[in-house]
């Protein structure tokens, strides 16, 4: 329905089934007004907006700067712009180095080689495994490592594209309107982190996108529950896992719910229906042979696979990634440096503990903000924690009014929006992976006093669901306004939100500030004019 912000009447579903009492008239009728929402809501600017995603991921994935390493305990962190994307790389030439016939199932390895991460029993190596194919041909080929790195990152691109595509289908699968959906699809386009990413090796790409496909498989399960639904999830679900360990108490949280709310709106004869499987199963074989039994087999692999990697680990480890000292000695596991890294940060803080060195009292709201600002800045720029530059006071300013503007928004468009069952699901897996997030990261400063792992990266996989909330969010609160207050901020506002929108956006937000000639291939610094790279050729 292109005149409503949200589908109230979802394929397969009445709108009485859909929700218990609707949405409030001011939410059912909000929409992108005008002329723009047609523009958003037509096919050609996804179109446009996937061709100019796969060309800045194409310009990135051949400027930003690579690390060389050679998959044999060289992994040096030392010139990688790509957060990881060293150790990503050494872990794929390792199994590209090994013979086809040794399979990827690894039983022991030199200490060397634990410069790449715990390779035995790490659960997300299939990811590792799959690229070293290509990669082997590649190699023995004798092709120059530069173009084995943009190969790598180009595979990634393509699925940063699936992964929009996916989004899409997500949101309108969770009643967005088609106008709402596609803002929402081309400012997670043009988000830093997302394209960074997708442009980057790493696993990242392909596990979120395997986690956004088992949140469309949950949604669409939600509206029009069938078993071949939820089973597509369950499936879509375990590669997600293969890929990304982390994805393992979310994938379980956005199926369990879904099949909870199902269940308190149908009975559990809705969600549990013996007979109605066996059904749909005979009656897809028939119609649908080679697509039935693909996701069969898909699902038989990846049950092997969880099996033989997470189920071992557990029973074994009592973990699902072994900590490195379970399975080497800690000499041993020195020479991987988060191991040291982290072994270091929390022998000082138990030695200040045991000394009755006096420890500074954590104030909760000043960590809440550090984290926030950390994980905002992080999102849309290329920075982490060692960055040394800062970005624009003026450009911070303004993307943290919009910021808390947004979360006002959405805490007072919250009970509207928890009229639907998708959206209270929505709500739940977006909430809970936020929470998850922040708890981790309060543990790990408790325990190391350092803020390791607080990047924006980590909420990629839940950000179209939050960009969507908050859109929606944002043009409720907007229409709620006295007309008097709209014409007077209407300006203002625009104005702010274009400057936000401009110098947020992926190319503004890397080339403003990646002002040194380490940030770019050597190929780039000849190529790219020295005004975008900051770079005038001194000293070359």
């Amino acid at each position: 329905m292109s005149g409503s912000a949200f589908d109230t009447k979802p394929p397969g579903r009445s709108v009485a089934h859909a929700s218990s009492g609707g949405l409030p008239e001011r939410l059912r009728l909000l929409t992108v007004p005008g002329r723009l929402g047609v523009l958003l809501a037509s096919p050609w600017l996804f179109r446009l907006t996937i061709v100019l995603f796969v060309a800045l991921g194409v310009v990135f994935a051949l400027v930003l700067h690579y690390p060389i390493v050679d998959g044999n305990g060289n992994v040096p962190y030392v010139g990688t712009i790509a957060p990881d994307e060293h150790r990503h790389i050494a872990n794929i030439l390792f199994y590209a180095h090994r013979s086809i016939s040794a399979g990827p199932i690894i039983d022991s390895v030199p200490t060397r080689d634990l410069a790449m991460g715990e390779v035995l029993r790490f659960p997300s190596y299939f990811y590792y495994y799959v690229m070293s194919f290509p990669v082997k041909v590649m190699i023995n080929e004798a092709l120059p490592y530069s173009w084995i790195v943009v190969f790598l990152r180009l595979v990634n691109l393509v699925f940063g594209v699936l992964g929009l595509m996916v989004m899409r289908s997500l949101l309108r699968a969770m009643g967005f309107s088609a106008s709402i959906t596609m803002l929402s699809v081309v400012v997670l386009a043009f988000t830093g982190r997302y394209i960074w990413q997708s442009a980057a090796v790493s696993y990242d790409a392909p596990g979120m996108t395997l986690f956004l496909l088992c949140l469309l498989f949950s949604a669409r399960f939600i509206h029009a529950p069938s078993p071949t639904t939820l089973a597509k999830a369950v499936v879509a679900g375990g590669w997600a896992i293969i890929a990304k360990y982390t994805f393992v108490p979310f994938v379980v949280v956005a199926i369990v719910v879904a099949v909870a709310l199902v269940a308190q709106r149908d009975g559990l004869r809705g969600v549990v229906d013996v007979r109605h499987a066996v059904s749909a199963f005979v009656a897809g074989i028939r119609r649908h042979v080679v697509g039935t039994v693909a996701w069969v087999l898909a699902f038989v692999v990846a049950a092997a696979l969880i099996v033989e990697r997470y189920g071992i680990n557990l029973v074994r480890y009592r973990q699902f990634n072994p900590d490195c000292d379970k399975l080497h000695t800690h000499q041993q596991c020195l020479t991987f440096d988060i191991y040291a890294r982290n072994y270091a940060a929390e022998r000082v803080h138990d030695l200040a503990v045991l000394n009755g060195q006096q420890q500074t009292p954590l104030d909760v709201l000043e960590f809440i903000g550090r984290w926030c600002t950390t994980y905002l800045q992080s999102i849309f720029f290329y920075r982490d924690r060692n960055s040394t530059w800062a970005i624009n006071p003026v450009v911070s300013v303004l993307g943290t009014v919009v910021f808390v503007a947004a979360c006002v928004a959405v805490v007072l468009a919250a009970r509207s929006l928890l009229r639907t069952r998708a959206f209270v699901w929505g709500f739940a897996v977006a909430g809970v992976y936020v929470v998850a997030m922040f708890v981790f990261n309060l543990q790990t400063f408790l325990r190391l006093d350092n803020d390791y792992a607080f990047s924006g990266r980590y909420l990629l996989p839940v950000l179209p669901i939050i960009y969507a909330f908050a859109i929606v969010s944002a043009m409720a609160f907007w229409r709620s306004l006295p007309v008097g207050w709209r014409r007077v901020a209407v300006l203002p506002v625009l104005l702010v939100v274009l400057v936000v929108l401009v110098t947020y956006s992926a190319p503004v937000a890397f080339f403003a500030y990646a002002r040194d000639p380490s940030w770019y291939t050597d190929t780039a610094l000849r190529l790219l004019p020295h005004w975008l790279t900051g770079w005038t050729g001194a000293g070359a």
